[in-house]
């Protein structure tokens, strides 16, 4: 049997704590996608070796599910730029799509993170509380981290009603984005790497109805 020094629950906290403290430093200096490229890219590197350290099975189907969630949630980038209009990427870097490179990398540490939550939650107070739990976590979060976006010189909305820095529909959608992921997620350890995948596909779709729904509602 393998140590676990570093628990699965520590370690998310520690991941957490590191997103949002340089998240906050990244927006005092305001240096554009360098520092989102680095946040994204160093997190997942370190998802990775995590799951390798620890032969973590959950972790890393998480990863797995999170950079496909991460890849398809181009789309909904495309319809926000696009489409909408309201979503604006500050220039610099390179390029996917709509969106810069960076992006799909944060989707999937954004959802290892909250993913992880609900899943934890969903074992402890049972699926329908655990989905209402990590729907508001996504939702109440959200301003705070488009707020640090925006001083960061990573990106920002216009033409659309807001809350200081995010749309109403911003907030809304997340809300819809996280309320499923305990749903979503529930079975995850026994699922096999392509369905794990296929997983991910669903909820980077999911992320493209969420957004366009609440476009639709209060964009």
């Amino acid at each position: 049997m393998i140590s676990r020094p570093l628990s699965r629950e520590r370690y998310v906290l520690l991941t957490l704590a590191l997103v949002l403290a340089y998240n906050f430093s990244a927006s005092l200096v305001g240096w554009g996608w360098i520092t989102a490229t680095v946040i994204s890219f160093g997190v997942v590197a370190l998802n990775v070796a995590y799951t390798y350290r620890y032969r973590d099975g959950l972790i890393g189907r998480l990863v797995l599910f999170g950079l496909a969630a991460g890849f398809t949630e181009l789309l909904a980038d495309w319809y926000l730029v696009v489409f909408t209009g309201t979503l604006v990427y500050n220039p610099g870097g390179p390029f996917l799509v709509r969106s810069p490179l960076y992006m799909p990398l944060a989707w999937s540490v954004v959802l290892v993170q909250l993913g992880f939550i609900g899943h934890w939650l969903t074992r402890r107070i049972g699926l329908p509380a655990a989905m209402l739990a990590s729907g508001l976590i996504g939702a109440v979060n959200i301003p705070l981290y488009e707020e640090w976006a925006r001083s960061a010189q990573w990106w920002t909305y216009r033409d659309t009603p807001m809350f200081s820095a995010t749309p109403y529909y911003i907030i809304l959608g997340e809300f819809l984005i996280t309320l499923v992921l305990p749903l979503i997620l529930r079975e995850v350890e026994r699922r096999s790497p392509l369905q794990v995948v296929l997983l991910g596909i669903g909820q980077g779709l999911w992320i493209w109805f969420s957004y366009a729904l609440a476009f639709g509602l209060v964009g």
